[in-house]
């Protein structure tokens, strides 16, 4: 197979059964055409299009792809496997069946890019890559340890600006949507909804991960989403203009966020479920100590009283001494009746999650 007849064939608007693993075929446009059966195993395809394309049976095996559009084609069984892509545009296309084990995938475009099918993505490597508004749908076996560093790009502010400004440069070139037309945004704009987006994206990899059983994580994402929510809220503290009470409301929202992420890690936590449970004994421990209303002489027998306290036990130095004591006794009881209450509920997920 030689250049020549290649490129009489993508005059057919069909290249079929051919084996393209040795030839040269930096920036070479397939835009638009059928490609079946195409051997490119092997080989370094560089500002290469495929827009438009349908490619189907391709095998693309441990092949280096760089700036390399397949922008609003049709993917049909095609295999990347231990492949390296980069800077490339998979933007609008509709992908069944795709093998994508062992690759290493940077700074690539998934945007509403539709993943159908069975599609394989064991041991793949996603790093500086937008997965916003990306499709999987239940054949996926995208897994949370397929996200490099458990950071997707709108976490990274750096990075996220320079796969903004800098895909003209490294990428395929100016952007345009589905239309073909530029679209109207700054990255600016961009950047100052990240989060917005990076809520978005956690929160659609929850439910993907839920529906198909894989709890831990499913609970990972959730909890991600839960801070991308408080960021974007702050974000948009800062930025947008709302009336008082509007932010008003926000800041109590991003409180109780920050609050519930703080001590309980959204539920998800043992580790800070335990962290807050010893916080409230020994705060505790330290009012019945300081108080000149109890006679406890050191602060290791406070934090006994404190400890029986949680569990609804009032010891007799804290029992009918002054109505502070007693109103905290009740405060402290019931605080501890609650967290005793989460603590099951986080340690039956983690139980139910092995």
């Amino acid at each position: 197979m030689d250049l020549k007849t290649l490129s009489a064939d993508i005059k057919l608007s069909i290249v079929e059964d051919r084996d393209l693993s040795s030839l040269n075929l930096e920036g070479l446009d397939f835009s638009g055409i059928t490609l079946k059966n195409i051997n490119f195993k092997g080989n370094k395809l560089e500002r290469v299009l495929f827009e438009n394309a349908s490619l189907e049976n391709c095998d693309f095996d441990a092949t280096i792809l760089s700036q390399v559009s397949f922008k609003k084609c049709k993917l049909i069984s095609c295999r990347f496997r231990n492949a390296k892509i980069y800077w490339s545009d998979f933007r609008y296309a509709e992908v069944s069946q795709i093998t994508l084990e062992g690759a290493k995938i940077d700074y690539c475009d998934f945007y509403r890019t539709f993943f159908m099918g069975v599609g394989i993505f064991r041991k793949t490597r996603i790093s500086n890559s937008s997965l916003y508004y990306t499709y999987f749908d239940e054949g996926s076996t995208l897994r949370k340890e397929n996200i490099v560093d458990n950071k997707i790009l709108q976490q990274d502010k750096d990075n996220y600006e320079k796969f903004l400004t800098d895909w003209n440069l490294y990428g395929t070139g100016v952007r345009t949507n589905n239309q073909q037309c530029v679209s109207d945004w700054s990255p600016m704009s961009s950047l100052r909804s990240r989060y917005a987006d990076a809520e978005d994206i956690y929160k659609n990899l929850n439910g993907l991960w839920t529906s198909k059983g894989f709890l831990s994580d499913s609970n990972w994402a959730y909890v991600q989403g839960k801070r991308m929510e408080r960021y974007r809220m702050f974000s948009e503290l800062l930025y947008e203009k709302n009336n008082f009470y509007i932010k008003i409301k926000k800041v109590l929202s991003i409180i109780m966020n920050f609050f519930l992420d703080m001590f309980f890690g959204y539920g998800e936590s043992m580790r800070k479920m335990i962290f807050t449970y010893i916080v409230v004994v020994c705060v505790f421990a330290y009012i019945f100590y300081a108080s000149n209303d109890v006679s406890v002489h050191t602060y290791l027998r406070a934090i006994g009283i404190s400890f029986k306290n949680m569990v609804a036990i009032t010891s007799d130095e804290v029992s009918s001494v002054s109505p502070f004591i007693d109103f905290l006794n009740v405060v402290q009881t019931t605080i501890g009746i609650l967290l005793t209450g989460i603590f099951g509920f986080i340690l039956g997920n983690k139980i139910r999650n092995q």
